[in-house]
């Protein structure tokens, strides 16, 4: 009980710090960032070299990518359109992904807020327990609306209940046997 408590204790200090680093670390950031539209070349070099690092800022905290449209002549009469990624190509100085960028990097700093927050929220812990299947299927990159999650949280559930079920109806014949079992290995 005491080591299940432990665990617990260590997912929440370590969900509360990264979180709120991250929150702190805007600034930082959002340095980098600017210093890619001065004028200055030392600072456009410091944002070129840290472009991955916001990147996976703004990836980290849940933000999916946008696309913007664009459409430029390219003669003869001819114009090329179409859409690009706004994090592919971050360090544009084009004004609509510059614009895109800056929103998407306060609403980053929004999301690790609003996660900060959560980490002291208890009904934020219990859906974690109860969705737990959800959550380790899509920090492995899968689709939440997957059939095959959905069976695996169902499963979970008649699982969880059965268990409560027996403890509360067989109390001393489920501690002797999670007792044994312990003692078994």
């Amino acid at each position: 009980m005491y080591n299940l408590l432990k665990i617990f204790i260590a997912i929440f200090v370590v969900h509360v710090l990264y979180n709120l680093i991250n929150y702190l670390r805007f600034n930082h950031i959002e340095t980098l960032l600017i210093g890619n539209y001065t004028d200055n070349t030392d600072l456009k070099i410091k944002a070129k070299t840290h472009k991955n690092e916001i990147v996976n800022y703004i990836k980290n905290s849940g933000i999916k990518d946008k696309y913007i449209p664009y459409a430029q002549p390219i003669g003869f009469g001819q114009i090329s359109s179409g859409t690009v990624s706004v994090l592919e190509n971050i360090l544009n100085p084009s004004q609509d992904i510059a614009l895109t960028v800056a929103d998407m990097l306060l609403e980053a700093k929004g999301n690790y807020w609003s996660r900060f927050k959560n980490s002291f929220n208890p009904f934020y812990w219990l859906k974690i327990i109860v969705f737990i299947p959800k959550y380790l299927f899509s920090y492995l990159g899968m689709s939440s609306n997957n059939i095959l999650i959905k069976i695996i949280q169902l499963i979970y559930w008649a699982i969880g209940i059965s268990f409560t079920v027996l403890i509360s109806v067989f109390p001393d014949e489920v501690k002797t046997f999670i007792l044994s079992f312990i003692n078994f290995s």
